[in-house]
């Protein structure tokens, strides 16, 4: 049997490890990274940060006024702002830069700030055209590095020596590092076999942590730069097409040994569906932003994307030709899709998890009707199902909080909060090289300022 059309599409793709400064990743890991740094005193690395840290604020600010219109208690919105890491003094700063994306329009008297009337986007074109800003204004090279590591790392850990060549010079990469360490950003294994150091995403990995040991076998076996090829060739299609039937003389390649045996560890999670056309496998990259209360929603998800796919890839009568068009199907009422012959095998898995339920035409007796059960666990998953489909990764919902959102939406509910004690700020973990560099420019300005 030949490959599914993905796995004929993807591999013939150039995947490397050469990043590119899409302003979707931008604005994604500048949230990442703002929220991370934002409870960090970074002292002296604060001015290595301060646009993405900016740009990560505008982001988070949005996606929790978004849908409020009109904002007229401006000691309202800068209780909400604190609890973003944003001072009331940066706060103007921020507006400013949502003003300036047309997300907000400021009515000031004087200097005071009266009323704000917000018209935010919906989430995936937030983070594309905040990456996008950011792009245009100044930043610094600090500032690109630290993204592009973080986003790197968001697909596989790699080994220290790999960044480094990427960065290309020690002093940037132990800033990216000392940044990266301080918001839990960027974290390090050292094997024990042969003391190389790996550097891996807490936010990634923070679940599975034994996985990074697995992980670095493969490393080790197959190099880092295949294995960080298959693994971005699969988040960047989620449900990604998986043959992992073998006959005993066949001979594998590279690509396929590494697949089965990051499904063997756990690092690819693959479920099955069965229909017309047999049992077929379904990869998946698991997801930044996704708690570990939310696991159970990932799955939901996976499970779903993973019907969709298969009928995509592998519909015996007709094949799905818009698969986001299914989802929104799922979303919209009656949360309804069919009638097919195929629905009542293909999309089984998800009546045994509570997903939905499958009832017949009354008009086709060999058609078949699939209905979601719209409680608010499965509509997350349908929604981050179409995250999967559509980036790779969460983007709906991502950082925001419905208890915060409350402060702004509900009068009177933020006094009690105010009572709550500040938070004590972290200090940051600055290497030995970067420590240097600071003293270095302290010192050299005291001299200025002596002369």
């Amino acid at each position: 049997m030949g490959e599914p059309e993905a796995y004929l599409i993807l591999k013939n793709r150039s995947f490397s490890m050469r990043w590119t400064f899409e302003p979707l990743k931008v604005g994604l890991r500048a949230q990442d990274i703002q929220t991370g740094l934002q409870d960090v005193d970074l002292g002296a690395l604060a001015a290595e940060t301060k646009n993405v840290r900016l740009i990560g604020m505008a982001e988070r600010l949005a996606i929790h006024i978004r849908g409020s219109d009109v904002i007229s208690d401006y000691k309202r919105l800068e209780y909400i702002a604190s609890q973003f890491g944003i001072d009331s003094l940066v706060l103007p700063n921020v507006l400013n830069v949502l003003q300036e994306l047309e997300w907000a329009r400021i009515e000031k008297i004087g200097t005071q700030i009266k009323k704000i009337e917000e018209s935010v986007p919906y989430f995936s074109d937030i983070y594309s055209l905040a990456g996008e800003y950011f792009k245009n204004i100044p930043h610094s090279e600090v500032e690109e590095a630290t993204i592009k590591i973080c986003d790197t790392l968001a697909i596989s850990p790699l080994p220290e020596e790999k960044i480094k060549e990427e960065l290309g010079e020690d002093k940037l990469y132990e800033m990216v590092l000392s940044i990266g360490k301080s918001g839990g950003l960027i974290q390090e294994y050292q094997s024990r076999e042969t003391g190389e150091k790996v550097l891996y995403s807490p936010q990634y990995w923070i679940e599975n942590p034994e996985k990074i040991a697995e992980l670095y076998k493969l490393i080790r076996t197959f190099g880092a730069e295949n294995i960080h090829k298959v693994l971005q060739m699969i988040k960047e299609y989620q449900g990604f097409p998986i043959n992992i039937s073998i006959s005993v003389n066949q001979e594998l390649n590279d690509e396929r040994k590494i697949i089965i045996e990051a499904i063997k560890r756990g690092i690819i999670l693959a479920p099955k569906v069965r229909s017309f056309k047999g049992e077929k496998f379904f990869g998946f990259i698991p997801s930044i932003g996704i708690s570990l209360e939310e696991k159970i929603i990932f799955e939901k998800a996976m499970a779903i994307l993973a019907c969709i796919r298969y009928g995509q890839h592998f519909g015996s009568i007709t094949k799905i030709k818009y698969p986001e068009a299914i989802i929104n199907k799922l979303l919209e009422p009656p949360h309804k899709i069919g009638s097919h012959t195929e629905i009542k095998q293909q999309y089984g898995i998800l009546v045994s998890r509570g997903i939905g339920k499958i009832y017949r035409d009354r008009f086709h007796k060999d058609r078949y009707y699939f209905e979601l059960i719209d409680t608010e666990e499965n509509i997350k998953a349908v929604k981050l199902a179409k995250d999967l489909l559509k980036i790779g990764e969460k983007i709906e919902e991502k950082g925001l909080s419905e208890e915060i959102r409350k402060i702004l939406f509900y009068p009177g509910s933020y006094e009690e909060a105010l009572r709550t004690l500040p938070k004590m700020k972290r200090t940051p973990k600055i290497s030995s090289m970067v420590q240097e560099e600071i003293d270095s420019i302290i010192c050299n300005v005291m001299d200025i300022l002596r002369t």
